[in-house]
């Protein structure tokens, strides 16, 4: 006996239960992240602001309404702030819990306390499991259920009883409520039940057992939250809800080189961010040293564990391979074999050193990527919430800036290629169309456009990463780029630090009323044309066939009158017409004769500059909130081009 296991029996296996749950819930606590992830992100601003009738996602469907007890309970309590910290406490304990009841299930099994020990232990300290109890994800809770139905299916194997089976059911239940991916528990689950009976009766009353609370718990909560809550009518309905998010293209496919890779990949950093591999390739052959000691375990409990494994890790090889956070739900049977070989003394020793490892390898990383002050995103939504006001719109890539944005900083205008796209079912076109849409009606509005060079070009996936929506799109960059074609030659580089990606923008047009103004071959601006036959931008101007009674009417503007002196206009016309005329408008956007300037232009193809006194103007009104061009009276079949329209001020 070690002097570990020496001081674990002083203890007493209580108070090591009762250590064990306080030390990681501590641990979890102390290193919760500041920086999150896209999924947690989501979910936090959706329980912060949305009804819980709201909170239903078909892959997690319990996990949106506990977030809203949660809040609803900090709110008694007098919590007036964002609900994320409360939401990664629950995650911490749970994953705390998660941690405790493996250790006693794995003690349960092999006898042996310290083995128990140090291979719960190992799970707490991986990476995945750590970084997930610490964040606000719906996967820590779902592993909790599943180490209770494990310890559950040890229980079967030793006293094979329908209340079991029926409790595991019921738990089997919760873990598909809290990720829908765990409906393939079923497998380990059922060859567990029908290893355990010894007759083909008793096989089936047991299996009859766990089946009708399985069924009872997923199917009602189901048929409530569809038929009930979100008021669907038809199967139809129902199934494009339950599998929609599924069928957007983003995960499955062949499995091939790549999803082995990513399977390798996913697998190390599930163990340990850096150093993973050593610690994978370490587990492996202490596993393989010692797998005659799987014949400790419980011949039908066994099996379960290997089906376990097995079915989960096809599954997700298929899915998603390289993305940690799945491979959380097959660590717990995983960890009862690593239990079983730590009865070997000198696998004891190793496997003691390997989690040490894991603590001293992960422990920095959580560390590390839980801080906001490295966060780089995070560096970048501040230069760029900086330079915005909160009706900007903002383009960004993909990622998780399209939710800091509007989380840290209240920035709610924010778009980007796969809102778009999701948006449009897919649709290229449809999808251009709303960017564009977008784009123009935060113009008009008189607000400034911040694009990211990366959203209007965006780069391929680096060789170790998925995909990035672009290419899952089918999209290529130069295929994106051409939807920003029309707005280019008004964009400018916006003022960022050097070091952060490049941003361009089009500023507001307040801003551009009180410096170089508007030039119409660039692009609109945000102005918009009314009562005219056609209009086009061109390289010369703003090409224009009036109708009757045209406009040119700009964005909303907010202007003092005192330092501006005149308004110029450049302009070219071909009608017969030529009587013109310039409001500004007041507050409320409305047009005053009082308030205006007339003109005559001069007929011809040659550009005029013709720069308007604004004395009488300024001695009536004091604010202006916007201008009106109205090039003709009425139009006779003859062109106006506009080139500019600026303010001269002193």
């Amino acid at each position: 006996m070690t002097v570990f296991d020496t001081v674990l029996s002083r203890i007493g296996l209580r108070w090591l239960v009762l250590i064990l749950l306080l030390a990681f819930s501590t641990l979890y606590g102390v290193t919760l992240t500041n920086v999150h992830t896209f999924d947690a992100l989501s979910y936090i601003l959706d329980v912060d602001r949305k009804p819980w009738s709201e909170l239903f996602h078909p892959h997690h469907l319990l996990y949106g309404p506990l977030g809203a007890v949660i809040r609803a309970l900090a709110t008694v309590i007098g919590w007036h702030g964002s609900v994320a910290v409360w939401l990664q406490v629950i995650n911490a304990i749970a994953g705390a819990i998660g941690v405790t009841v493996l250790f006693v299930l794995c003690r349960s099994v092999t006898r042996s306390t310290g083995a128990a020990l140090i291979a719960s232990i190992s799970m707490g300290f991986s990476y995945a499991y750590w970084y997930y109890a610490v964040e606000v994800e719906v996967y820590t809770l779902a592993v909790v259920a599943l180490v209770a139905g494990l310890w559950l299916m040890f229980r079967i194997v030793q006293t094979p009883t329908w209340q079991l089976s029926a409790w595991l059911g019921l738990v089997h239940g919760f873990a598909v409520l809290g990720h829908q991916t765990n409906v393939l528990f079923a497998v380990p689950a059922l060859l567990t039940i029908g290893l355990s009976a010894k007759t083909q009766r008793l096989r089936y009353q047991l299996g009859v057992a766990y089946v009708l609370p399985l069924v009872a718990v997923v199917g009602s909560a189901y048929l409530w939250v569809a038929f009930g809550v979100s008021g669907m009518r038809s199967w139809s309905e129902v199934w494009i809800w339950l599998t929609g998010y599924a069928q957007t293209g983003f995960w499955g496919g062949a499995i091939d080189k790549a999803k082995l890779i990513g399977l390798l990949k996913g697998w190390r950093e599930t163990l340990a961010l850096q150093g993973g591999a050593f610690i994978g390739i370490s587990g492996i052959v202490l596993l393989l040293a010692g797998r005659s000691a799987f014949s400790r375990l419980p011949h039908p409990l066994l099996i379960g564990v290997l089906s376990w494994l097995i079915v989960y890790g096809l599954f997700f090889l298929w899915w998603e391979p390289d993305n940690i956070e799945f491979w959380i739900a097959s660590l717990p049977p995983l960890v009862l074999l690593f239990s079983a070989v730590l009865t070997i003394q000198w696998i004891y020793r190793a496997g003691l050193v390997l989690v040490i490892a894991m603590l001293v390898l992960n422990l920095p990383t959580i560390i590390e990527r839980g801080d906001a002050h490295r966060d780089w995103q995070r560096r970048i939504a501040e230069a760029v919430a900086a330079l915005t006001q909160t009706g900007d719109l903002i383009i960004v890539p993909d990622g998780v800036l399209e939710l800091y944005l509007p989380y840290y900083w209240g920035h709610e205008n924010v778009y980007g290629l796969n809102q778009a796209m999701t948006a449009s079912s897919g649709d290229w076109s449809a999808a251009c169309a709303r960017i564009q849409q977008r784009i123009e009606t935060t113009l008009t509005a008189g607000y400034a456009v911040l694009i990211a060079d990366e959203a209007q070009r965006p780069l391929p996936a680096p060789p170790d990463q998925p995909p990035t929506p672009a290419e899952r799109f089918g999209l290529t960059a130069e295929t994106v780029a051409a939807c920003y074609a029309p707005i280019q030659s008004m964009l400018q580089i916006a003022p960022l630090p050097a070091d952060l990606p490049v941003y361009r923008f089009i500023p507001r047009a307040n801003v551009l009323a009180g410096g170089e103004g508007w030039d119409f071959r660039r692009g609109h601006w945000g102005w918009r044309a009314e009562q005219v036959e056609a209009e086009r931008i061109t390289p010369s101007g703003w090409h224009i066939i009036p109708g009757i009674d045209p406009k040119l009417i700009s964005p909303p503007l907010l202007l003092s009158s005192a330092d501006i002196v005149a308004v110029e206009v450049r302009l070219a016309v071909t009608t017969d017409v030529h009587d013109a005329q310039i409001f500004f408008l007041d507050l409320n956007g409305q047009a005053r004769e009082e308030h205006s300037i007339s003109f005559t232009l001069m007929p011809g193809t040659d550009m005029t500059t013709y720069r308007l006194p604004f004395n009488s103007i300024a001695e009536q009104m004091e604010k202006i909130g916007g201008i009106r061009f109205d090039p003709v009276s009425v139009g006779d079949g003859g062109t106006v081009i506009v080139e500019s329209i600026r303010l001269i001020y002193r």
